[in-house]
């Protein structure tokens, strides 16, 4: 546009610019247009693949763990999220973000004891920013009976979202094999000790056996891409028995 000011003569007081001219400008500014649109959309599905410049948050993955880890992989098992202001809503972001805060500060070194305000299944940032990378494949329903909405990994994309996080914590360059089983271990811990607030809800589901083989599950998959292949069961690292 500039160059084409430019050629004109501005002493006239208007200018009158030719048809051809017009259309090419209006082509320039349609491809520039696009090129943004294109970039958004590129950005936002590389994110749901895993790629994305950064890597998800090492609380946010400990929140989607937590839900796998109470086998919440179906609407009949899935934790109940009310508003925060609610008596409920405190005492079950308490008991899902607890294993979560466990699992990060041993991931990233992270500040343990966020505020309660931060720690929220709904307007919460750690679960908003895992619902932006895993989309439909964490789900949440309006649940009728209660009045709340129903959380959960739907059964068909468990072993996705399984790959999704343990690749996505491959790409951390800090974080080892042993270390990635630790923060397991204190996860799960953590959530044991204070599951009781879920359990006269009726929202604890956990089995030992089903977070073992979780546990493996994730090594497993996290050895692959970080280019040392699967290790064999006997390798599995293992720093506090799960059962």
């Amino acid at each position: 546009m500039i160059a084409l000011l430019e050629r004109q003569d501005l002493s006239k007081g208007h200018l009158v610019f030719p048809s051809a001219d017009v259309s090419a400008i209006e082509q320039k500014a349609l491809e520039v247009y696009r090129g943004w649109a294109r970039g958004r959309l590129n950005q936002v599905i590389a994110l749901q693949m895993g790629r994305g410049a950064e890597v998800l948050q090492a609380i946010s993955v400990g929140l989607v763990i937590a839900l796998l880890v109470n086998r919440s992989d179906s609407a009949e098992r899935a934790v109940i999220r009310w508003d925060h202001d609610t008596p409920e809503g405190k005492q079950i972001d308490k008991a899902i973000h607890a294993g979560a805060e466990r699992f990060a500060s041993v991931i990233s070194g992270s500040r343990g004891g966020r505020s309660a305000g931060e720690q929220r299944l709904k307007g919460g940032y750690a679960l908003s920013e895992a619902r932006r990378r895993l989309a439909h494949r964490l789900a949440v329903e309006p649940d009728s009976k209660s009045g709340g909405e129903r959380l959960y990994v739907p059964a068909e994309h468990r072993d996705e979202v399984v790959r999704f996080l343990a690749n996505d914590l491959a790409r951390r360059p800090s974080l080892s094999l042993e270390k990635l089983a630790l923060a397991f271990d204190q996860l799960v811990k953590e959530f044991r000790s204070i599951a009781g607030q879920l359990a006269h809800r009726s929202m604890v589901f956990e089995r030992a056996a089903d977070t073992g083989t979780l546990k493996k599950q994730l090594q497993e998959v996290f050895s692959l891409a970080q280019g040392k292949g699967s290790p064999k069961l006997g390798d599995v690292i293992n720093h506090d028995e799960i059962g």
